[in-house]
């Protein structure tokens, strides 16, 4: 894979493109290396924090596995680098918003995409969840649940299996690729990522069996309140269950 000089909190790195000398991005994140040596180590850094310096991209020997994480003042912190809902930065929310956009238009015709949120007034306080499914015959499936008393990572976990109850109500064939696109960190870490779970143990259990039952289901983090359509109207269903749960 080739790779492309930037620079990156003020010192030049180098960041891994694709064959056409576009940036890979997977969940906000790309991954740089410091030294052009074989065997260099590869750390995952924000993509809000790289910028282009317009080189053209070149072959670098093989570096080490990229799986370690970022070290401390060299590269990106903890988390996606694009913030959180409600005191992101502008270029934070315009970096978040491209990452979403590019994902979701990746994604082959085939694939159901699936756009999940849940909220409350308080945590906890009322509660409610919220789905848009996006079928590939072109169908757009919407549900809204209100939970009553609960807390916002039960109303995340919930509109999961809520978008996973359409394709089995829409008798979906099991094999069906489906991309589900959650702003919960929290969802993300305890079903896919072995989080341990202090809390809503059994519905964590139940909904990674769901899960299962769609070998081709992926679960997906995008940043909340950044322009995205489906996750926005998925907030707006997941507060009207809130309403209603008052």
């Amino acid at each position: 894979m080739p790779w492309v000089s930037v620079q990156f909190k003020g010192k030049e790195v180098w960041a891994e493109v694709d064959d056409a000398g576009h940036a890979i991005v997977a969940g906000g994140m790309r991954k740089v290396r410091y030294s052009q040596a074989a065997g260099a180590k590869v750390y995952t850094a924000s993509a809000a924090n790289i910028q282009a310096t317009g080189a053209a991209p070149i072959s670098l020997p093989d570096a080490a596995e990229a799986d370690a994480p970022a070290k401390p003042g060299t590269s990106a912190s903890r988390g996606s680098g694009f913030g959180k809902a409600g005191t992101r930065t502008a270029a934070q929310s315009l970096a978040a918003a491209g990452d979403a956009k590019t994902r979701i238009n990746a994604l082959p015709p085939e694939v159901v995409r699936a756009f999940t949120d849940g909220a409350c007034s308080g945590n906890p306080g009322p509660a409610g969840s919220g789905c848009v499914v996006k079928l590939p015959d072109g169908r757009v499936i919407e549900r809204h649940r209100a939970l009553g008393e609960g807390t916002n990572n039960i109303a995340e976990l919930v509109a999961i299996g809520m978008a996973l109850e359409v394709l089995r109500d829409e008798g979906l064939d099991r094999q069906t690729p489906v991309a589900v696109f959650s702003d919960s960190s929290y969802c993300r870490g305890v079903l896919s990522q072995g989080w341990k779970a202090k809390a809503n143990g059994v519905l964590i259990r139940k909904l990674k069996e769901a899960m299962a039952e769609w070998p081709k289901a992926e679960l997906h983090w995008v940043a909340g309140h950044v322009g995205i359509a489906e996750n926005e109207r998925a907030d707006a269903l997941a507060r009207k269950g809130v309403y209603e749960s008052r």
